[in-house]
């Protein structure tokens, strides 16, 4: 998955799990980072964001973290 798709993806699970406010801080984060270039850092966030919004077994964080 590109890190544009990833980034997509979490924002699309916004406000689906418990810790909303890291997930959108960990989003916020890969936004920052990748406007910088640091693309391995953005996405290193934008997966974190995915994992606190869906958890690390949900089809999309599987899909993303591959």
């Amino acid at each position: 998955m590109t890190l544009s798709a990833l980034i997509i993806t979490a924002r699309k699970h916004l406000g689906e799990g418990q810790m909303e406010s890291s997930a959108r801080f960990c989003l916020a984060d890969a936004i920052t980072l990748r406007d910088a270039g640091d693309y391995e850092h953005a996405r290193q966030r934008a997966l974190r964001s995915l994992d606190y919004s869906v958890g690390i077994f949900h089809p999309d964080y599987k899909k993303a973290a591959r």
